[in-house]
This record gives structure tokens, C-alpha cells and sequence, in this order.
């Protein structure tokens, strides 16, 4: 009889454990990708002979959709201030400012028709589109804010993305679409910088 009872009282302790230690191998530890952190100083800086430089912000997110900007890893904005941070200097006193305006600093996203038929079953097809555009003007003024030099530079990339992506798929497109939208926008404010602010780079 005691035998018996010590047998029972052991079964209702295993079973807890065999229950616990099935839960645990059910568990499984969902990684995220490390995103890789948008630098520019890795570039030489470029120095001007201006009092200070600002930021305006003209543009402002609506933070919903269509506008996707907002959810990337790296927002357009902060990628252009980062831009700015590591690349604009300001070298000299006085009254001369150089305004770095952004007017647009956008992500939009737009459905793609995707097939319903029996064949769209086995095929992967890309379902969402993403146009990424950033727009800024760069100007010196004086002290009177008279406009003495001024660069317009504008890029645009799109990207897409396929149908049951994961939420890490999509922010890595996410921030593969900021890092060539940055690098087009770097190239190209570059050329006109060196063109039409000649007389202010040091």
C-alpha cells in the first residue's frame, strides 16, 4: 500500500516536469537583423565660411498611410540630418548662414494588383510599391537674409515588396531604400555644392 502510494505521488510530480520541459522546447527565440547605422563620416567634410548652419524642416510626416516614412528603421529626416552633421561645417564667425531646408522627405506606398487565380498559389508576386523622394535647398544668407548662393537638389528611388513579407524583410527594404535614396542625394548635393558654393567652401 505505501509502495503503491509512493508510485502515484511520483507519477503526479513527472508529469508537471514532462509538461514544463515540452512547453520550453515549443519556445523559440525570434532574431531581428541588426540594421546597419547610415554614416557619412567616412566622406570628407565639407567647410564653409558661414556663421552657422540650420535645419528647416518644412516638411511634416502625416504619420498614416499612405506615408510610410515614418516606419522606417531610419526616417528620410533623420537621415538628412545625419547627412548634414557629418558633412556641413560651419568654420567662421560673422553673420552668414547657411539654412539646409527640407520640402520633402517622403515614403509612399501604394498596393499592387496581385493575381487570385489557382497559379497564384505557387508564385511569390510583389504586392506593395514604395516611392521614397527627398527634396532640399541649401542657401546662404546674410545678415539682412538676403539670398547669396543656393543649391535645389531632388532624388527619388522606388522599391517593392512581396506578398507575406515578414516584418524584418520589410524594414531591411525599408532601409536598403533610405541608404540609395541618401547615396543618390549625397552624389548629386555634392556637384552643385562644389559648383554654385565655390566662393564659401574653405
Amino acid at each position: 500500500m505505501i509502495g503503491q502510494l509512493f508510485r502515484t505521488r511520483a507519477l503526479i510530480m513527472v508529469i508537471p516536469l514532462i509538461i514544463m520541459g515540452a512547453l520550453g522546447a515549443c519556445s523559440t527565440t525570434v532574431s531581428r537583423p541588426v540594421i546597419p547605422e547610415l554614416s557619412f563620416k567616412h566622406l570628407p567634410v565639407l567647410s564653409f565660411t558661414v556663421g552657422r548652419i540650420e535645419i528647416v524642416e518644412k516638411f511634416r510626416s502625416p504619420l498614416q498611410s499612405p506615408n510610410v516614412e515614418h516606419l522606417f528603421p531610419t526616417p528620410i529626416m533623420q537621415a538628412l540630418r545625419r547627412w548634414s552633421d557629418d558633412r556641413l561645417k560651419a568654420t567662421a564667425g560673422g553673420t552668414n548662414v547657411m539654412r539646409v531646408i527640407v520640402e520633402d522627405a517622403s515614403a509612399i506606398a501604394e498596393k499592387l494588383k496581385t493575381n487570385e487565380d489557382l497559379e497564384a498559389l505557387f508564385t511569390t508576386e510583389q504586392a506593395e510599391r514604395v516611392d521614397a523622394r527627398l527634396q532640399v535647398r541649401i542657401e546662404i544668407t546674410d545678415a539682412d537674409g538676403a539670398v547669396l548662393a543656393f543649391t535645389n537638389t531632388e532624388a527619388a528611388r522606388l522599391r517593392t515588396t512581396p506578398e507575406n513579407v515578414s516584418l524584418n524583410e520589410r524594414n531591411q527594404i525599408y532601409n536598403d531604400l533610405t541608404m540609395v535614396l541618401m547615396n543618390d542625394f549625397n552624389t548629386s548635393q555634392e556637384q552643385v555644392i562644389r559648383r554654385y558654393f565655390d566662393t564659401f567652401l574653405k
